[in-house]
């Protein structure tokens, strides 16, 4: 790597963490927060969703623009569509499942479960798209499954609960395993779409297999499609919950502040993470995201006076050290595989 690719990768790095890391300092308050006028939260996920998802496309557009490539977008989505259409849903699912659990369980058991996203990333790939697993990767994901297990129980621990309040938890623990589900498949399938395309030759019947796909075109064409689905759910199947946000937002309108600075920050951290993506690939992409969410979550204790005891502390060391192990492996069997191309080259 050269000294300008370096200098890229730290300011995609620097992006990531001031975009994402206002992101979820935002997002804590915006979504868990009794407001003082109306009494109430701002618990409304499709509103949320929908805001940020529309910031993000204009942006993602703008990026399109901006990046001047061949494959016009609304190509993408013509020859993409079922694929487009599977991602969007399943991740516009995925975020109203994780809050409304935040009801139930608190905030960092909920960004610690969210740091899991490898768990149902590998069932989706064995179950899905059978993919074999590597003992390796079965290792990390108890892992961090044990370290998951041991901060919740240590948690519990701190307080008397009521039964009621017991199965609310239980409750909000199948709402998070359903939205890492949802995360899952919407991972591996962008993995599969991205991998697949411009993999086939260029004859006329796999032209649209052919044509590249970037970051600018996933980020907009995946955001309107969210949009969609959130209009869809809100117009079938949730009618009350604009008229809701609508009144609470003119109730206490300090809500509108938040909200659109975690759409800003949730749309500007997009662009950072496709472009570190389409650049230096996962393996930096997941260095990055890791730390981002470990120093995430040691914010929220530091500014919201979080109380977290020993045996808390010892699962998310579980949870990190496991995700940080698979990456840093990762990135030896990289080494490895570059290291006998340079031999080859030495023999010639």
């Amino acid at each position: 790597m050269t000294s300008s690719h370096y200098y890229k990768l730290l300011i995609c790095a620097v992006g990531i963490y001031a975009s994402f890391l206002t992101w979820a300092l935002v997002q804590e308050p915006l979504t868990t927060r009794v407001w003082p006028v109306s009494n109430e939260q701002f618990q409304f996920p499709n509103i949320i969703a929908i805001s940020q998802a529309s910031v993000a496309m204009a942006i993602g557009y703008i990026y399109l623009s901006f990046r001047k490539v061949d494959y016009h977008v609304f190509d993408l989505i013509r020859d993409h569509y079922k694929q487009l259409l599977m991602i969007s849903f399943t991740q516009s699912t995925s975020t109203p499942l994780a809050t409304y659990s935040l009801k139930q369980v608190d905030y960092l058991t909920y960004m610690l479960a969210k740091s899991c996203k490898m768990i149902p990333v590998l069932l989706v790939h064995l179950l899905l798209y059978r993919t074999p697993i590597e003992n390796q990767k079965k290792i990390v994901a108890i892992l961090v499954s044990l370290g998951v297990t041991i901060f919740t129980i240590g948690g519990s621990q701190n307080k008397k609960k009521s039964s009621q309040r017991t199965s609310g938890s239980y409750y909000g623990f199948i709402l998070l395993a359903a939205s890492l589900f949802m995360d899952g498949v919407t991972n591996a399938t962008q993995d599969k779409m991205l991998k697949t395309a411009g993999s086939k030759k260029d004859t006329k019947k796999d032209q649209k297999s052919n044509k590249k796909i970037t970051g600018p075109h996933l980020m907009f064409s995946l955001n309107l499609f969210i949009i969609l689905w959130n209009i869809f759910y809100l117009t079938l199947i949730d009618r009350k919950q604009m008229n809701q946000a609508l009144s609470l937002l003119k109730s206490d309108p300090d809500i509108l502040s938040y909200l659109v600075v975690y759409a800003v920050c949730g749309a500007i951290g997009q662009c950072f993470i496709f472009y570190t993506l389409e650049s230096f690939g996962s393996l930096q992409l997941i260095m990055i995201t890791v730390t981002r969410k470990m120093i995430s979550m040691l914010l929220s204790i530091a500014i919201f006076g979080k109380t977290v005891n020993y045996t808390q502390w010892f699962g998310i060391f579980i949870v990190f050290a496991g995700i940080t192990w698979e990456a840093t492996n990762k990135r030896s069997a990289s080494s490895a595989q570059v290291k006998p191309k340079g031999d080859i080259k030495k023999t010639q």
